[in-house]
């Protein structure tokens, strides 16, 4: 991997502001997929002809408004790529749906149909591991040049079980889960799954003082959601029992559909795959299993690197650990090799 560091160099020097990476022309249409489905979507327009990568936006209520995921396409086009991002509705409403993988595979086949030629895939956390699902079939591995999944998942029922033992952490993944389930698990809490989808913009959005919502909500519940909310904080072994009855009502055969793990067979791509060591939110393991899965006697071009220098979505200053900073460049310099950059 770390032949590739003189091609990823510069992208991270961009990162660190080390090199000049302008404000990008950036437009903005509907993609539409079908007679019914259009995704909103920001395009940063490379030179002609360059190589396409589709962004995909992970779980945060800006969804393609994240400047996080902005800045990221903007360096992107700067090292000479088209980029399109398209904003998944349920993604950005902190939903966990069953539209996410058939959403993501026809934008990515809209995205090769409009640019007439094989393009390449970048994503995060969940949104990476429904990804790899989507795009897993001989129909779109003959399309992809190129992915890399940051910090994401082999196993969904493996990954939900180990968000609830990082709540103390980082508690943002386990307040999307209860949004997402509480009312099936406590239907008679009937004011929790307002008060959790707050708490996770509270993380998320960083809201603090006055702007912070669900410290208001909790005053508003009664005894029993005080009490759900009270051992869901403050008891491990509560919010570890929480895992079956939540994997129980999920849709049927949801974790086996959308667990990246299940659906390897068929991956010839080159892949990245890149995880924060100390990732509260999604196991490194997850990417590890992946790895080793990955091929199964077939010949996959692959990299994968533990990273210091990042967390589940966001990364340090690169001063901190400047002997991570080769390797990084040389896991960016594969992806963007691979895509023709």
């Amino acid at each position: 991997m770390i032949q590739y560091s003189f091609q990823g160099l510069p992208f991270l020097l961009k990162y660190a502001d080390m090199i000049n990476s302008p404000e990008s022309e950036v437009r903005e249409e509907n993609l539409k997929v079908s007679k019914k489905s259009s995704f909103r979507t920001k395009i940063f327009p490379g030179p002609e002809n360059s190589p396409v990568i589709y962004l995909q936006h992970g779980m945060s209520n800006r969804g393609i408004n994240d400047p996080r995921i902005l800045t990221l396409a903007k360096h992107l086009k700067n090292t000479g790529a088209t980029v399109y991002l398209p904003e998944l509705p349920e993604v950005k409403g902190l939903e966990i749906s069953e539209d996410t993988v058939p959403n993501i595979r026809a934008l990515f086949q809209e995205i090769v149909k409009r640019e007439g030629r094989a393009i390449s895939y970048l994503s995060a956390s969940f949104s990476a591991g429904m990804g790899m699902v989507a795009l897993s079939g001989k129909e779109e591995q003959k399309n992809l040049k190129s992915a890399l999944l940051v910090g994401t998942y082999s196993d969904f029922a493996d990954s939900l079980t180990f968000t609830l033992s990082n709540y103390e952490v980082d508690p943002y993944a386990v307040h999307i889960l209860l949004y997402n389930y509480i009312s099936k698990l406590q239907p008679k809490l009937s004011k929790l799954e307002e008060f959790y989808f707050e708490a996770a913009l509270d993380n998320g959005l960083k809201r603090t003082g006055e702007e912070e919502k669900s410290p208001k909500l909790l005053k508003k519940l009664n005894l029993k959601e005080k009490e759900f909310v009270n051992s869901v904080q403050s008891d491990p072994g509560f919010r570890m029992g929480l895992a079956e009855p939540i994997l129980s009502v999920l849709p049927p055969n949801f974790a086996l559909r959308n667990s990246p793990k299940n659906f390897l067979s068929d991956w010839k791509a080159p892949i990245a795959l890149l995880h924060g060591s100390d990732d509260p939110v999604i196991s490194p393991n997850e990417s590890e299993q992946l790895f080793d899965s990955l091929g199964n006697g077939k010949q996959v071009g692959k990299v994968i690197l533990r990273s210091k220098l990042i967390t589940h979505g966001d990364h340090l200053p690169f001063y901190t650990q400047l002997g991570e900073i080769p390797k990084l460049a040389g896991l960016w310099g594969f992806f963007l090799k691979n895509s023709g950059l």
